[in-house]
């Protein structure tokens, strides 16, 4: 691509504001399997249990000290909204909610006028005028995530029935904008509003090229009360569809004279369901990453894995008790199914307690909205990252090819290269068991908890006649079986 003169010198400019070679790659699509991600020469998945993605639009949120715990723990990934969406105190009965603060703490993209009127307290927001404060605590907030190892998918929009509390929203700002539908938010219908979102977009996107440690995400959740279906796994109408390709493609079109071209993703559906290959081709043509949410079945990836070469994002738990070992569990399946992202949604990061040793509560009980409080999810996600990294992944497969027969009411998942490593993961209790299908040799048989990594049993074993009769120790919830190949 031929640089212009005025983008050599953004180049050099960004070189010494930031501190960061321009020429160095963001993370990229791995181009040996376009399922997992390529970081500084590394192949990677993103694992990860982070807050609820208020740390930069909530000033009393301790960031440095959340980033640094990330960090210590071994996780490496964080999700935050941009701006364009706050919430009120208690919404989703959600008691401790960095997506939530006061208005003296809220801080966003604009200035505010000297006009009262904020939705949430406080004068309304002018447009015209961007903040300068906002940018400063945005950009420290991507550095020290970059130095700390964590990649940040940032959101540019979300809109649902609290469409209310956002600056677009005409009340809330001295721009004479409307008072919009969340339904007319995420639609091409109203061009007023339209290029408010495009000057908005693009201010972010630019301001955030520098960085490797970026995805951009277009829209979380499009589909809330936007179903095409009356489900709760179903995308969002197709005016919601045009509008991603069309945001999207402001993207692709300013980064392409930007030094950096970044990946791009979008909150899919719930669950998962079979993404169709025409909509792949045209609504989602810029985009690289498919998430998901609350896909505790590893449907997203099981149903869409062999039809897309994209990645599988698991990126937003919930709905389920606040402890329990289902997190652990969604995890590993998720991995074990082709997912190169899995981010627990986990309520113990709060205002005075960013090390993740908060207590949440949430309103509605067992009967409302419920999240992860659980302190030891964060630790077993930790070893799995990295026990995870230390597999050859790209070079294996997903599925049940490898597994001939299962016995015991277990849940059981297999993902392997043939002739190399076979990974086999039981949910349930009692023995594990399976026959399984392998290319004849030696092989290092181990046996581990998920919840520690702490080797069980191990022995060699001999695969004969491509058959292998797997027995392992008595377990209660979960057990991994790792066979290595080793030399005869």
């Amino acid at each position: 691509m031929k640089v212009s003169t005025p983008a050599i010198y953004w180049v050099f400019f960004y070189s010494l504001l930031f501190g960061q070679s321009v020429f160095a790659q963001p993370i990229d699509q791995h181009p040996d399997n376009p399922h997992y991600f390529l970081y500084q020469g590394t192949p990677l998945v993103l694992v990860t249990s982070a807050e609820h993605y208020g740390a930069v639009i909530h000033q009393g949120f301790d960031y440095e000290k959340y980033l640094h715990t990330l960090a210590r723990l071994g996780l490496n990934h964080s999700r935050i909204f941009l701006g364009d969406y706050f919430e009120y105190p208690g919404a989703f009965g959600i008691m401790t909610n960095t997506l939530a603060p006061d208005s003296n703490q809220l801080i966003a993209p604009w200035q505010r006028s000297n006009e009262p009127g904020f939705k949430l307290g406080g004068n309304k927001f002018d447009l015209d005028r961007w903040n300068p404060a906002y940018f400063e605590r945005l950009g420290d907030f991507m550095q020290q995530a970059a130095e700390q190892g964590v990649v940040v998918e940032v959101v540019l929009f979300f809109s649902c029935f609290i469409d209310d509390t956002s600056p677009f929203y005409g009340p809330n700002n001295i721009n004479d904008l409307p008072a919009f539908s969340s339904l007319e938010y995420r639609t091409l219908a109203n061009e007023q509003l339209l290029q408010r979102q495009r000057a908005y977009c693009e201010k972010l996107v630019e301001f955030l090229n520098p960085y490797d440690n970026l995805i951009i995400n277009i829209a979380n959740e499009p589909w809330f009360s936007n179903q095409i279906e009356t489900a709760f796994a179903s995308p969002p109408k197709i005016p919601t569809l045009e509008w991603i390709q069309e945001v999207s493609s402001w993207i692709v079109a300013l980064e392409a004279n930007l030094p950096k071209q970044h990946l791009l993703s979008v909150d899919f559906t719930n669950e998962g369901v079979e993404i169709p290959l025409d909509w792949d081709a045209t609504y989602f043509q810029h985009l690289s990453i498919y998430n998901h949410h609350y896909d505790a079945d590893a449907e997203s990836v099981i149903k869409n894995y062999d039809r897309i070469p994209k990645i599988f994002s698991f990126n937003e738990t919930g709905v389920m008790a606040t402890s329990t070992p289902e997190y652990r569990f969604q995890a590993w399946k998720y991995l074990m199914n082709g997912g190169a992202l899995y981010n627990n949604l986990d309520f113990t990061y709060q205002v005075g307690d960013e090390d993740g040793h908060g207590t949440s509560l949430f309103s509605g009980g067992q009967s409302g909205y419920m999240g992860c409080t659980d302190h030891d999810v964060k630790y077993q996600l930790a070893r799995l990252l990295e026990f995870w990294q230390g597999l050859n992944f790209v070079d294996m497969i997903p599925g049940d090819n490898c597994i001939s027969f299962e016995y015991g009411h277990l849940e059981t998942y297999g993902f392997y290269e043939a002739g190399e490593t076979y990974l086999v993961y039981f949910i349930g209790s009692g023995q594990p068991g399976a026959y399984l299908n392998m290319v004849d040799g030696k092989y290092r048989l181990e046996w581990l908890d998920p919840r520690t990594l702490q080797v069980l049993e191990e022995e060699e074993v001999m695969v004969e006649n491509s058959f292998l009769n797997l027995a392992g120790p008595g377990f209660r919830e979960d057990i991994v079986a790792l066979l290595r190949r080793v030399e005869d």
